[in-house]
C-alpha cells in the first residue's frame, strides 16, 4: 500500500508539471484570487460613503448638519442637489448611496420646540454600503439633535438646569469592536475561494483518469486496498499544496495584517486539513455517481460556489427556510466557518471546535465510504471510460 501511495503521488507531481492549466489551478489562481480578495478589503472599514443632500431649509441648522455629516468619517457630502429629482438621478448613477432630505421650516420647528423631520433615503441594492452609510447618518443627527435639546433648554431654563439625561445606552461590539471589514471577510472570503478551487482541482484530477481512459491502466489491475491508496497517494499533492495555502492565508491576516488569533492556531489549522479532507470525501462521492468529468465538475462548482452563501456565517441561517438550513447542514464549509469565528475571533476553548473538525471528517467517511468504491469498480469497467 506504502508503494501504491507514493508511486500514484509521483505520478500526479509529474503530471502537474506537465499541464499549464492544472498546475496554474494549484498555484497562480488561487494566489490571483487570494491577493484580489485582500487588496479590496485592506482598508478594514468604511470611509467617505458618497451621500447627496437635499436642503430645502437653507438655515443655520440645516447647514450645520450638513457640516456635520462632511465631518463624519464614514461619510463624505457629494453633492447638493436642488431638488429630489436630481438626487434620485445621482443614486441611479451609484455617484450616492443615500439621499438625506432636510425639509422646508426645519429651523422653525427646532426654535418652536417641535420636532424636526430629517429623512433619508438609501439604495437597498447595496445594502452593505448603503447601510453604513444610514448608519453613519442616524449618528449625526441624533447627535446634533441632542446638542440642539440641550442648547435650548439652557437657553429656557438657563445653564445651571441642564443636565445629562439619567440613562444612556453604551454598546460595544464583541470581538470585533473595530468593526473591520478585514478581519470578518477576508478569513472567511479566503478559505471559501481555497475549498471551490480544491474541489474544482480534485474532480477533475479523478475525473481525467476516466475521460482519458488510464484509470484501468493505472489501478485496473490493483487490489482494492492498493488501489484506494493510489488514490489516496493522487490526491495528497493537492491536499498538501492547498494546505499550504491556508498556512498562507492565516499568516496574511494574523501576521502580516495584525490579527492575531484569538484561540488556537493549530485547531485553526487542524479545521483547514479536515475542511479539505470533507471535500475529498464529497469529491469521490460526486465522482463515483456521475463517472464523468464533465458532470462532476459541474457539480463540484455548483456544490462549492454556493457554500459561503449558506454557512450563516455573514447571512444568518437561523430564520432562514427549512431548505436553506438543510443545504447549509450539507456543507462542510459551514462547520468551518464556526470553527474559523470560534477560534479565531472569540477565542472559544479548543475542546469545543472539535466537534466541528468532527462533522467535517463524516463527510470524508460517507461520502468516501459510498463513492470510493464506485470510483473503483469503474478501473474495471471500460465502458465507463472516454465519456466527457
Amino acid at each position: 500500500m506504502a508503494s501504491a501511495f507514493g508511486s500514484a503521488l509521483r505520478r500526479e507531481v509529474r503530471f502537474l508539471a506537465t499541464s499549464f492549466w492544472d498546475l496554474a489551478l494549484v498555484s497562480w489562481v488561487p494566489l490571483l484570487l487570494m491577493a484580489v480578495v485582500a487588496i479590496q478589503l485592506s482598508a478594514g472599514v468604511m470611509r467617505d460613503l458618497p451621500i447627496a443632500v437635499v436642503d430645502q431649509d437653507d438655515s443655520a441648522v440645516s447647514r450645520e448638519l450638513t457640516r456635520r455629516l462632511e465631518a463624519a468619517p464614514g461619510l463624505r457630502v457629494a453633492a447638493r442637489p436642488g431638488d429630489m429629482r436630481e438626487a434620485e438621478r445621482l443614486v441611479r448613477s451609484n455617484r450616492a448611496y443615500a439621499v438625506v432630505l432636510i425639509p422646508a421650516d426645519s429651523e422653525r420647528a427646532v426654535l418652536r420646540g417641535a420636532t424636526a423631520s430629517v429623512t433619508t433615503f438609501y439604495n437597498a441594492s447595496y445594502s452593505t454600503a448603503s447601510g453604513a452609510a444610514l448608519r453613519e447618518v442616524g449618528n449625526v443627527v441624533q447627535g446634533y439633535a441632542a446638542t440642539l435639546a440641550a442648547t435650548q433648554a439652557a437657553a429656557v431654563l438657563g445653564p445651571g438646569r441642564v443636565r445629562r439625561p439619567p440613562i444612556a445606552v453604551q454598546s460595544a461590539v464583541l470581538f470585533n469592536p473595530q468593526g473591520s471589514y478585514e478581519l470578518q471577510l477576508v478569513a472567511l472570503i479566503h478559505p471559501a475561494l481555497l475549498h471551490l478551487v480544491f474541489m474544482v482541482a480534485i474532480a477533475g484530477g479523478l475525473g481525467r483518469e476516466l475521460r482519458d481512459g488510464t484509470i484501468g491502466a493505472w489501478i485496473g489491475g490493483e487490489p482494492p486496498l492498493r488501489a484506494a491508496a493510489a488514490v489516496a497517494g493522487k490526491l495528497a499533492p493537492y491536499l498538501a499544496i492547498f494546505t499550504g495555502w491556508g498556512l498562507l492565508a492565516i499568516g496574511y491576516v494574523a501576521g502580516l495584517r495584525g490579527w492575531p488569533v484569538a484561540g488556537s492556531a493549530a485547531m485553526l489549522l487542524a479545521g483547514y486539513v479536515a475542511m479539505y479532507l470533507a471535500y475529498v470525501g464529497v469529491t469521490l462521492l460526486v465522482v463515483g455517481l456521475t463517472l464523468t468529468m464533465g458532470k462532476a465538475l459541474s457539480v463540484a462548482g455548483l456544490y462549492a460556489g454556493a457554500s459561503f452563501a449558506f454557512a450563516g456565517a455573514i447571512f444568518p441561517i437561523e430564520s432562514a427556510s427549512g431548505f436553506a438550513r438543510l443545504w447549509s447542514a450539507l456543507l462542510p464549509y459551514s462547520a468551518f466557518a464556526k470553527l474559523l469565528a470560534e477560534q479565531w475571533i472569540m477565542g472559544a476553548p479548543a475542546a469545543q471546535s472539535l466537534w466541528q473538525v468532527l462533522a467535517m471528517l463524516a463527510f470524508l467517511l460517507v461520502g468516501g465510504g459510498i463513492g470510493l468504491p464506485r470510483y473503483l469498480a469503474a478501473a474495471r469497467r471500460p465502458e465507463c471510460w472516454g465519456r466527457r
